[in-house]
């Protein structure tokens, strides 16, 4: 048996485990925008086989739970295959052994120019009259860069920073509790007053998913150059952003253990030890904190100078795969994830709607029962700042972000500590790429 053939034999045998969106039941009537977005009611109406690729890591039934039962729901001609990502490999893996991919989900593109398989979808775009402008712009913004001009892919929801806290602290301490709309100065003098030793344990004010609220930094500072791929970690941007969420980690008592940023060393006390007064990270997470404690949230602070803008946009694209075989079906699908049908049921569970009227976002979190009370609404802010491009390289970058924070925690200038950071990034992208 040949090498091929045994990596199919083994791909199809993967593949039995896998949930397929089968063909079934009686057709539901479409609703008049789905129709209108694609243009052409019967390409759905046409049996048709389709592979979406999910990169996010999540387990099948994340997915089904997320969007594959409403396509599953929308489009019961369609014979839609779900392949979760297992490892960095999965997709290679995939298209080695003779299989295909039709659409790709992916926040940042990476895994799909990693494989250069980016297609254009302006013509599909054009085809069918799809109005773009309907789409929050910077999601459109973030496309049309990667695309240098073109449309890689649609966003179906997206994420953003915003600021949790634990009530029972801020009690415990007489402390008011963070507002929506303040500043990362007021921020700063509430995380000091949050941290102190009460009854011989070290409250710390706040923690910080750091790579993740630099990658949705407020000055639109990039990590990377996306045409140069070259480090921008001097740059002036950057440096504004790293130090602003540095110097919370310089308040006394508040430092991070060892001097070394570890996610979970951030995350864990927060939520089940209950020893961090607030923490910074990204909305969806109160679906993980639940009722394991008394938590609320506020909007990411704002800069006094940019008092309107919030956190970038996150969006997590679905994107046409070069190697779809059914391009006009596959758009069917894209399209209604931007539908309002389908943008009503992500936001009533807990998302960010990716459309420019925001008259959705009322409904955030409606369907999650932990939701209930909270003021999750904090997490879209008025206005979305500049978006960045995070290449294929954004994990390198991120590492050597917080790199730079553990050499700042340990004595190093921030100069210094960011110029190193940015060099190593340079590096390591040089090898990886081959010199190119």
């Amino acid at each position: 048996m040949s090498a091929n053939h045994k990596k199919f034999t083994k791909y199809a045998a993967a593949m039995l485990c896998l949930f397929i969106l089968a063909a079934c039941g009686s057709q539901k009537p479409r609703d008049s925008e789905g129709d209108s977005a694609a243009g052409n009611p019967n390409i759905a109406d046409q049996p048709a086989e389709l592979t979406i690729y999910d990169s996010s890591g999540n387990k099948l039934e994340w997915i089904m739970d997320n969007y594959g039962s409403k396509l599953k729901e929308k489009f019961p001609k369609y014979t839609i295959t779900i392949i979760p990502q297992e490892n960095s490999r999965s997709l290679e893996n995939l298209i080695a052994s003779g299989g295909n991919a039709d659409i790709i989900t992916s926040s940042t593109g990476s895994i799909v120019f990693d494989m250069q398989m980016q297609s254009d979808i302006s013509d599909l775009i054009a085809k069918y009259k799809y109005d773009l402008s309907k789409l929050e712009p910077t999601t459109v913004e973030i496309q049309k860069k990667l695309a240098n001009g073109g449309v890689y892919g649609l966003p179906a929801w997206t994420t953003t920073g915003v600021l949790f806290y634990n009530k029972d602290i801020f009690d415990r301490f007489g402390v008011s509790y963070p507002k929506d709309g303040m500043t990362w100065d007021e921020l700063y003098e509430i995380a000091k007053k949050t941290t102190r030793k009460d009854s011989d344990v070290q409250y710390r004010g706040l923690s910080m998913a750091f790579e993740h609220i630099m990658m949705l930094n407020q000055f639109g500072a990039a990590h990377i150059d996306f045409t140069t791929n070259k480090s921008l970690f001097t740059a002036d941007n950057f440096k504004q952003a790293f130090e602003n969420l540095t110097r919370f980690y310089q308040i006394p008592g508040n430092g991070m253990p060892g001097n070394k940023f570890f996610f979970v060393n951030e995350q864990d006390p927060f939520y089940k030890n209950k020893t961090i007064a607030m923490f910074l990270t990204l909305h969806g997470a109160g679906r993980t904190y639940k009722d394991m404690v008394n938590w609320d949230t506020v909007s990411l602070p704002v800069f006094k100078e940019k008092p309107d803008i919030g956190s970038q946009s996150y969006p997590n694209f679905f994107f046409m795969s070069k190697t779809s075989r059914n391009r006009d079906a596959a758009f069917q699908v894209l399209t209604y994830l931007t539908s309002n049908e389908f943008q009503e049921f992500v936001v009533r569970n807990g998302y960010i709607p990716i459309l420019k009227d925001q008259s959705l976002s009322q409904q955030i979190g409606a369907d999650i029962p932990e939701y209930k009370g909270k003021n999750i609404k904090a997490a879209l802010p008025k206005t979305f700042a500049q978006p960045t491009i995070k290449t294929k390289y954004q994990s390198i970058a991120n590492a050597e972000t917080s790199a730079a924070l553990n050499a700042v925690m340990a004595g190093t200038d921030v100069n210094t500590a960011l110029r190193e950071a940015g060099e190593r990034v340079d590096k390591k992208i040089a090898e990886q790429s081959g010199g190119k």
